[in-house]
């Protein structure tokens, strides 16, 4: 079964929303791909039209479906000679040694890949390589799923007179040892005679073709019309890496989304990242008083890329990210998130772009039509800073937190007045918010259906005076695994299509010492947790009064899903009822018995048990109690 994602743009409502609002200069909506949607079309909005084949670095893509607007990893055909595009993809046939640990395409060598059997490379008798063995590698300019190999001189009586031939996942090796080969062995010819040889053997995953050519006769010409390496299926890794998308000041990066598909066994990471410039790299040179480095030419420009491969010799001191202006790459979305997902990389910033890791089985893949993004300039603050404390509270709790955010706000940034939490396992209660240390009046909004987000209003709106002012969000809430995020963002309620803030973390408070907004827990050997059943005893006779029995428990510690059960047994052992069965994770969670057995029947009156266990890497754990039915 195939999961398929296509969804509505989110350019268009929020352009009609923006039009009736009036301040729509601030909206940016930017779609890489999906061409042939429907596009913002209002002055009042800017749009940009983005092209996938328009990108900074790829890496196995389907070239054809990129000029098409589709991104996908490349897919070979069973017929299709995948040595005869290696070179496309930075690959090619080579001589490899040991000693010179490879010479590199060339040429001649250029010969035994290009597809025309009136060219060939030609092992003449004297020379460098005028010896009794010749080694050849392959690469086929990434991994793919191989399974044979053909290879055909040009003319008669021109073949090598013994062939060893092996496959690698890395690239080629050099010559370990001469007339011998290692790695996945598909043919060794110790006596040959043959032209044309054709080999199929078991697919096997190979990022490069190792040959070892011997002749007995050193004064014989072997000559090499042509190498054909044939497989069927998807490449084993693909990447692309758009160009970035400048705003040209600092923009608060909304939510990401996008349309596509993801075949079972295959996976698909989308990332982001995002900077201050158009150079997330910082480039050094020694300046040759001692081992002293600097980030600065000569005439004390900044280096750059190009400078820095203008450096003489002995000159390059090496290259580092730049963590001062730069995220790192973000954690990977969700691909079932396409419908909507906040930005992860941290805003504001100037500077966005994307990346997009393929990875497939043999047969199956994935593909995006379209991403798309909306940001909008300038920002509510020129910064938000935040931590939440303490940075550690028992596992299993409901803790006492409070919600530390420093804003720097500028004449042109409007400021806010709302913020906004999420809380993984719910929250309990907000029980006050302070602006400068003072207690202020303020409304919360907690979602009866969802706790996991909560909001607080604010009586006066934080704007440019209230610069450095310290806010604190005091409430209390459950954390049920180790680092639980407690992800924040500040929304300025008078301009309601103005994109959220993400608070970032950092120091907001010096006397909080915490700088997070994650929350470690004590080590607990425990998975379960706060079992709760109740009643103790229950009637399931129709009348409509206790017909049921509540279970409620915590699932702790798990950092993935894992088997939960909760199962009914009557005092012989014999199974009564599955109550629950299925995989879940960290959390909080209720289920009911309402009294039936498997096959739908009231079950006798009685005392029965009940049995909740989770299953993780850790282990098992499992509560054990007795319910009774009465009537």
């Amino acid at each position: 079964m195939k999961l398929t994602i296509m969804r509505t743009s989110i350019a268009t409502p929020l352009a009609a929303l923006a039009l009736a609002a009036g301040w729509v200069e601030a909206l940016e909506v930017y779609r890489i791909g999906g061409a042939d949607r429907p596009r913002v079309d209002l002055p009042e909005v800017n749009y940009h039209q983005l092209q996938w084949s328009d990108l900074a670095e790829q890496q196995g893509l389907d070239e054809e479906a990129l000029a098409r607007g589709v991104l996908r990893p490349l897919f070979m055909e069973a017929g299709e000679n995948i040595a005869l595009t290696s070179l496309a993809r930075d690959g090619g046939a080579h001589i490899s040694a040991a000693v010179y640990a490879g010479f590199g395409v060339s040429d001649d060598t250029r010969k035994m890949t290009d597809g025309d059997p009136g060219t060939f490379y030609n092992w003449v008798p004297a020379g460098p390589w005028g010896g009794r063995a010749i080694p050849i590698a392959l690469d086929l300019g990434g991994l793919f799923h191989i399974s044979r190999f053909r290879l055909f001189t040009f003319g008669s009586g021109h073949y090598p007179d013994r062939l060893d031939i092996a496959t690698y996942t890395a690239a080629a090796p050099g010559l370990e040892v001469l007339n011998r080969v290692s790695g996945n062995v598909i043919l060794r010819l110790t006596e040959n005679v043959q032209d044309t040889i054709d080999v199929e053997f078991p697919p096997a995953l190979a990022r490069s073709v190792y040959m070892v050519f011997t002749r007995t006769d050193l004064t014989k010409e072997v000559q090499v019309a042509e190498i054909e390496v044939y497989g069927e299926g998807y490449i084993d890794q693909a990447f692309y890496v758009g160009k970035f998308i400048d705003l040209g000041e600092p923009a608060i990066w909304g939510d990401l989304k996008w349309g596509g598909r993801i075949d079972p066994q295959a996976k698909i990471w989308i990332q982001s990242r995002t900077g201050q410039d158009l150079e997330p790299n910082v480039y050094w040179r020694f300046t040759g008083r001692g081992s002293e480095t600097s980030r600065f030419n000569r005439n004390g420009n900044p280096l750059d890329a190009a400078a820095y491969r203008r450096l003489k010799p002995g000159e390059a001191a090496g290259i580092t990210y730049d963590i001062e202006n730069w995220s790192f790459w973000s954690p990977p979305y969700a691909f079932a998130d396409s419908s909507g997902t906040s930005v992860l990389s941290p805003s504001p910033n100037s500077v966005f772009q994307l990346r997009v890791d393929f990875s497939p089985t043999a047969g199956d893949g994935g593909a995006l039509e379209f991403v798309e993004l909306i940001a909008t300039k300038p920002p509510l603050a020129e910064d938000v800073r935040g931590e939440i404390y303490p940075p550690e509270v028992p596992l299993g709790q409901t803790a006492r937190l409070t919600y530390a955010i420093q804003p720097t706000i500028r004449a042109e940034h409007s400021g806010f007045d709302r913020i906004e939490i999420s809380a993984p396992f719910g929250v309990v209660a907000v029980d006050s918010v302070k602006v400068g240390g003072f207690p202020v009046e303020f409304t919360q909004h907690i979602d009866l259906l969802d706790s996991t987000f909560f909001a607080v209003q604010l009586s006066d709106h934080l704007a440019a005076e209230k610069s450095g002012t310290l806010v604190e969000v005091l409430f209390r809430a459950p954390v049920l695994r180790y680092s639980t995020e407690f992800a924040g963002w500040v929304r300025d309620t008078s301009r309601p299509l103005e994109l959220a803030q993400r608070i970032n973390p950092g120091d907001a408070a010096r006397e909080l010492r915490s700088e997070t907004l994650s929350v470690r827990t004590t080590f607990l050997k425990r998975l379960l947790a706060d079992l709760q059943v109740a009643p103790a005893s229950f009637t399931p006779n129709g009348d409509g009064i206790n017909e049921t029995v509540g279970f409620s428990f915590n699932l702790l510690q798990l950092t993935g899903v894992a088997p939960v059960k909760l199962l009914i047994f009557d005092l012989s052992g014999q199974l009564v009822r599955v109550v629950h069965e299925g995989a879940q994770q960290s959390g909080r969670f209720s289920f009911t018995w309402d009294g039936m057995d498997v096959d739908g029947q009231r079950v006798p009156p009685g005392l029965y048990v009940y049995r909740v266990s989770v299953e993780a890497e850790k282990g098992v754990d499992r509560e054990v109690g007795t319910i009774a039915v009465v009537y």
